[in-house]
């Protein structure tokens, strides 16, 4: 399984926003700095994000962005997701509108995509932004604050 580079911009974005979550808001400019996400697409990504119902943006000079939820309710499929659509592993196992030649049932190994999916989808939905010991990766005194 490999997620898009949107889907690992919107991951990191919503790990800085929940590091940061009781605090303050995250700024589009912070996360693009901290992050290292091109800030034109990072607008994308949080636009996206927003639409999902995981962020909330609040315009002005003390604007930003900010969780909607507790972090635990968030998991890393619900964000990886809203971004990506449906987790699958092989081009067997989607949609049949996605899918590169292939019928649904028809492969060999559909059976091992699928179950590698399931379990791929249950590890991800047990995981959430309360999870992460924000500590080592984002400190709490931020510049210019």
């Amino acid at each position: 399984m490999k997620n898009s580079m949107k889907a690992d911009y919107a991951l990191h974005a919503m790990l800085h926003v929940a590091a940061v979550s009781g605090h303050s808001r995250a700024t589009i400019d912070e996360i693009a700095r901290v992050e290292g996400i091109p800030r034109e697409f990072l607008a994308k990504v949080l636009l996206e994000l927003v639409k999902a119902k995981l962020l909330r943006s609040t315009k002005g000079r003390e604007g930003g962005y900010h969780l909607v939820k507790p972090r635990s309710k968030y998991t890393f499929r619900e964000i990886l997701e809203a971004i990506d659509g449906p987790i699958n592993p092989a081009s067997c196992t989607r949609p049949v509108e996605k899918r590169a030649g292939h019928r649904k049932g028809t492969c060999a190994a559909f059976s091992v995509f699928d179950a590698l999916g399931r379990k791929i989808v249950k590890d991800l939905d047990s995981i959430n932004l309360e999870d992460i010991d924000y500590s080592k990766y984002y400190p709490l005194k931020r510049k210019g604050k």
